[in-house]
């Protein structure tokens, strides 16, 4: 009777390098995400319009950078995007300080949006070359874990220092670990297979936009209005159903998409990519409707459980799925085309909602987007045959 092999090692001193970086960032993150839009509605005085544009900004200048930072990474490296996004992400923090009207504001928001724009693309295509094969599923699910620890623990700690001081107390703690981040990157080992595989050349890439990345990005595009609708509005939703702050969903989002993510690591590679997207995706559709219906503080809190439990999957199976059907020298690049739908959700989704919100209120903009999960769930279900094969990509 013949012995499993064991599976290959996945914590290495590169893995926890990596996962330590990406941990600061998202903090840093974190502690901005509740309280930029109240500053941009409460404090500059932003009509929907307004705060729409200056919330979306974030997400308008990853969109723009993203399809060539995908391709720089796989040219030049990982490293230098996570320093350097780090570098720009405490640049956009310290902007905040002087954003004395909405001009100023949404630069500092374009900048936050650049440096993550560096920093997410290089941290997944760098845990992809740095798990074995058979666990880059598993591998991008407990990267994303650092996400997702960043918007459970930057939110609490926000509401404290806002609480105790003022805006600028909040963004000069965003800085302050951003900047951790910075220190942190530099201890992350090159991996883009371009630089460090012997026989791999930097021409060896693939286009600016890939093909392997476009459909797992049009079920993005349909499927995660609702993230960016929940990130956004939860904060003006919750005092308007007499929530004084909304550390409490934003903490329960987060922990649940933790917890979940420990336990079902292993799905993606287990069940298949495309399957567990689509159940992820039907659940959260049922999660949206229970906080657009029930206005209640118990209908945002049981809604928000249900619909981190959908979330906890969606993105992970799918980036996994994209960066299986290609070859080791364009994962930077099929990344960098799958999120840029990712970055057109949270730029257009924002100011669309604005206008349902001013039109019927902000329970609305959670139903809205679980009609849409819904419809990127059966896309999934239609196109999963389809998914599951490679792509080839002619030329270099």
């Amino acid at each position: 009777m013949s012995v499993a092999a064991p599976k290959p090692r996945l914590v290495t001193p590169a893995f926890l390098s990596l996962a330590a970086a990406t941990l600061a960032f998202f903090i840093a993150g974190g502690i901005v995400l509740p309280i930029a839009p109240r500053f941009a509605k409460l404090a500059l005085g932003a009509d929907a319009l307004g705060f729409g544009i200056a919330i979306g900004a974030f997400s308008v200048a990853s969109l723009l950078l993203r399809p060539v930072v995908g391709w720089s990474s796989d040219r030049f490296g990982r490293r230098p995007l996570l320093i350097g996004g780090s570098i720009v992400t405490v640049v956009g923090m310290l902007l905040h300080l002087v954003a004395t009207d909405l001009l100023l504001f949404t630069l500092a928001r374009c900048l936050l949006g650049a440096g993550e724009g560096f920093f997410f693309v290089a941290a997944l295509a760098a845990a992809a070359d740095i798990a074995p094969e058979e666990r880059r599923g598993e591998a991008i699910s407990f990267l994303s874990l650092s996400l997702y620890l960043g918007v459970a623990i930057g939110p609490p700690i926000a509401e404290v220092i806002f609480g105790a001081g003022s805006y600028n107390a909040v963004w000069l703690a965003a800085a302050a670990v951003a900047a951790v981040a910075v220190v942190l990157a530099f201890f992350v080992p090159e991996s883009a297979p371009a630089l460090t595989e012997p026989g791999s050349a930097r021409a060896a890439r693939g286009p600016l936009i890939h093909p392997a990345g476009i459909f797992p990005g049009i079920v993005i595009l349909f499927g995660l209005w609702g993230m960016a609708g929940f990130l956004t509005y939860v904060p003006l939703y919750g005092p308007e159903i007499g929530m004084s702050g909304v550390g409490l969903p934003l903490a329960i989002y987060a922990l649940v998409v933790v917890g979940l993510r420990i336990v079902g690591a292993t799905w993606p590679d287990r069940y298949g990519a495309a399957r567990l997207s689509s159940a992820a995706l039907a659940v959260s559709a049922v999660g949206l409707a229970i906080i657009g219906l029930f206005n209640t503080q118990a209908g945002l809190l049981v809604g928000t459980l249900v619909f981190a439990t959908g979330v906890a999957f969606t993105m992970p199976a799918l980036l996994a799925l994209a960066v299986s059907r290609v070859p080791a020298t364009e994962r930077g690049t099929v990344v960098g085309t799958a999120t840029v739908f990712l970055d057109l959700v949270f730029g257009f989704a924002p100011v669309a909602l604005g206008y349902v919100a001013d039109a019927r209120g902000y329970g609305s903009t959670f139903l809205v987007p679980a009609v849409l999960a819904a419809v990127a769930a059966g896309l999934l279900v239609a196109r999963r045959g389809a998914l599951e094969r490679p792509v080839a990509v002619a030329g270099g």
